[in-house]
């Protein structure tokens, strides 16, 4: 026996039991749990339907978006800016370090002094 049908049986054993104990009525929530997990819905989604929208709409929609957009003010752009090229010249000067330093090393093993 299957995981899943272990558990399905459980549950309505559970339900059973429950609608036992409130005179034999049972809720619509405790059907639904009745149903297998396995089972599969009849309907199917067309997968080849495309939806149709015009270029127009889809500009429109753009432009509506644009407009929530909080754009940064230019004090803004500058300080992101200055920090970006300063990491760059910062991860610069580290790689370039590095390079330096296996090249030495590298130069060591192969030519000994």
């Amino acid at each position: 026996m299957s995981k899943e049908n272990e558990k399905n049986d459980i549950e309505v054993d559970e339900i059973k039991e429950s609608a036992k104990e409130s005179d034999g009525k049972v809720s619509k929530d405790k059907k639904a749990v009745q149903k297998k997990p396995t089972e599969k819905s009849t309907k199917k989604p067309d997968a080849n339907k495309k939806s149709k929208r015009s270029p127009l709409k889809w500009f429109k929609d753009a432009r509506a978006e644009f407009k929530k957009v909080t754009w940064p003010t230019s004090k803004q752009v500058v300080k992101n800016t200055s920090v970006v090229l300063t990491m760059l010249a910062v991860a610069g000067i580290a790689v370039w370090g590095l390079d330096k330093l296996l090249d030495f090393l590298l130069r060591l093993i192969i030519n000994p002094v």
